[in-house]
């Protein structure tokens, strides 16, 4: 009996059923034998006493009409049989039915769904890729989200649920399994999900259980290597590897690089940290790559067309690239580079659907937009012509004092060491009893940057004497990982803030920018109003980078471009600068920058950052407000 309830629910009903044809069939040969039936005839064949007898297991009431205590007795055990047999049927079936619920309250039912999102592992990034994840999903006509992870399926959904208000009309769905096994790795159908991310545990110190992920994933999609795998790495060389032996549709993600390279950018110019925070979100306009086919329907062909005649052609969607065929990205190109038929036009827009076309008249877009300089600055009397390397500028020298350590110091420091000219210094103050000496890495190459390291046991900044110096330029708020919750981390970090900004402010002179990295973006508000100029959501800005290339993993190269301090990436132009303040419409600001070798992208009125706007969208540029572009 073990073995049979060991068989399953199926092989139970098997049994029932060759049970009662065994006991139909004994009354049957009975009544025969003894030339009796149920239907009180003298007589009848040996299939019609099979039909009566199995009519009687089925239903008690048929035994009324029998006459005789031998047929009546008979009619009886077979009907007393019958009712245990029903309730054993249902009983049966009752339980495999809680269990069949049960195994999906536990998330061990398979996934049935096709062009899902796969997401392998839990940590505290899930819920930002899960709303990510649902914004950029919006369009579709069915997007389901999958989460393989082992832990409790309801506390799992309640924690996502609690962050991700809306869902968009995504679908999430939580499996309970180890991403390391690939029977586990069975139930999310891998070979059907259109992309897969592979997250890190909140705790890993090292990429072992990500790369165990990694090829347990690889191994099942066998030959649909096709699929995208989005994999979360502590060390850049994990992922190089995993490339190498996976192929190339393995794309490493390592967080704190990403993170570090986003904070070092934000360096550069006040609200540039908007800017990035904006273009990540899939809740604003992002970037999106589209093939010269997929824009015909709206525009026309436009092979042999120049960069320069697409800058308006657009409603709701700014060209700032082209991506060749081998993956090379253009940003900002020459306004004479012609596109050819393996071309794509790189572009920010609202979604992934291809942007229509402009609602502006056809002259004012094909109208061409002048090479030569047309802005003048005055300056005594003098007209110089402005060119797009005159508004940027040399590199200044930097001088930045970090306050607190974390995983992201040593990636901050190398960027800020590549970035920053020569004759720079960072000092980095740290807690020593939450981070030991030789736990603050240092990189190997400085390129000419002086460091300092100065440790403290004193919680908050109870005196502010590193930051009267008046060279600074920047204070940098790094949120200690170890040792604290994210929250207690986040008020530690909150608190220095308004002590530094108070002191800034008595100082009454020009003060040094603060930014401050927060580790839960339930912070942001708080770091605005206690006087940050930029923040950094470590969390947040992983998560979106990871969504960015699971949807798209072409926007890497993109991204990493406009990063780059060496090549075409934001910047942030004063309008008094470019001769635009005042009232004036989009497509003006874009006519004005691109004479000077810039792409307005949008503009920083009041703090606030506005993106993609439409071609005809007017604006009120005051002498402080800034214009976005992409820089030449």
């Amino acid at each position: 009996m073990d073995n049979l309830l060991a068989r399953g629910t199926w092989a139970v009903l098997l049994w029932l059923f060759a049970i009662t044809m065994l006991v139909v069939i004994a009354s049957a040969l009975l009544l025969n034998a003894v030339g009796v039936t149920f239907t009180g005839e003298e007589s009848s064949s040996w299939f019609e006493d099979f039909w009566q007898s199995g009519l009687r297991t089925l239903d008690p009431g048929t035994m009324a009409s029998d006459e005789g205590w031998g047929q009546r007795l008979l009619a009886l055990l077979v009907t007393m049989f019958g009712i245990l047999i029903a309730g054993t049927l249902i009983g049966i079936i009752a339980s495999a039915v809680e269990q069949r619920v049960e195994a999906m309250q536990r998330g061990r039912s398979a996934v049935v769904e096709s062009g899902h999102v796969v997401v392998l592992g839990a940590s505290d990034r899930l819920p930002v890729i899960v709303e990510q994840l649902a914004l950029a999903g919006w369009t579709r006509r069915r997007n389901v989200i999958v989460v393989l992870a082992d832990c409790d399926p309801s506390d799992l959904g309640q924690t996502i649920r609690a962050e991700v208000e809306d869902m968009h009309g995504s679908r999430l769905v939580i499996r309970v399994g180890d991403p390391t096994r690939p029977t586990d790795l069975a139930l999310v159908g891998l070979e059907r999900a259109r992309t897969v991310i592979v997250l890190a545990d909140d705790d890993a110190d090292n990429d072992a259980g990500v790369v165990r992920t990694t090829l347990a994933a690889n191994s099942v999609l066998g030959d649909f290597d096709q699929v995208p795998l989005v994999v979360e790495v502590t060390a850049p060389v994990t992922g190089e590897n995993l490339i190498r032996a996976c192929g190339h549709w393995v794309h490493p993600v390592t967080p704190t690089l990403a993170i570090a390279r986003v904070a070092a950018f934000t360096l550069r110019e006040p609200g540039l940290g908007q800017v990035t925070q904006e273009l990540s979100d899939y809740r604003k306009a992002d970037l999106h790559i589209y093939d010269l086919d997929d824009l015909r329907p709206e525009v026309g062909d436009l092979v042999d067309t120049r960069f320069a005649d697409t800058l308006l052609m657009f409603d709701k969607a700014r060209p700032i690239g082209v991506m060749s065929i081998d993956g090379t990205v253009d940003l900002n190109p020459e306004p004479t580079r012609q596109f050819v038929g393996d071309d794509r036009l790189i572009m920010i827009a609202e979604d992934r659907q291809p942007p229509a076309k402009a609602k502006v008249d056809r002259e004012t877009v094909t109208r061409e937009v002048p090479s030569p300089t047309t802005l003048v600055e005055r300056s005594g009397g003098q007209d110089t012509p402005l060119q797009g390397e005159t508004l940027q500028g040399e590199t200044p020298r930097e001088h930045v004092l970090i306050l607190g350590w974390n995983a992201l110091g040593p990636q901050l420091v190398a960027q800020l060491a590549s970035s920053c000219a020569e004759g720079s210094t960072v000092e980095v103050v740290y807690d020593s009893r939450l981070i030991d000496e030789d736990d603050v890495e240092i990189p190997a190459t400085l390129h000419g940057l002086e460091l300092t390291l100065t440790p403290s046991r004193a919680k908050t900044v109870q005196t502010l004497a590193m930051i009267t110096e008046s060279t600074l330029t920047s204070i940098i708020l790094l949120g200690y990982r170890h040792g604290l919750s994210r929250g207690e981390a986040d008020s530690r970090t909150l608190l220095n803030l308004m002590l530094i900004r108070q002191e800034l402010d008595a100082r009454g002179d020009e003060s040094p920018r603060l930014i401050v990295e927060l580790l839960d973006a339930e912070s942001v508000d708080l770091a605005m109003t206690s006087g940050a100029d930029d923040f950094v959501v470590s969390n947040a800005i992983a998560s979106r980078f990871m969504t960015q290339l699971a949807e798209l993993p072409e926007r890497r190269t993109v991204l990493l471009h406009l990063y780059d301090t060496d090549r075409p990436s934001f910047d942030l132009i004063d309008a008094h600068t470019l001769g635009v303040t005042g009232e004036v419409e989009f497509h003006e600001l874009v006519r004005a920058t691109y004479s000077v070798g810039l792409l307005a992208i949008g503009w920083r009125c009041d703090r606030e950052v506005t993106l993609n706007p439409a071609a005809t969208d007017r604006v009120n540029l005051g002498a402080a407000d800034q214009v976005i572009v992409i820089t030449k």
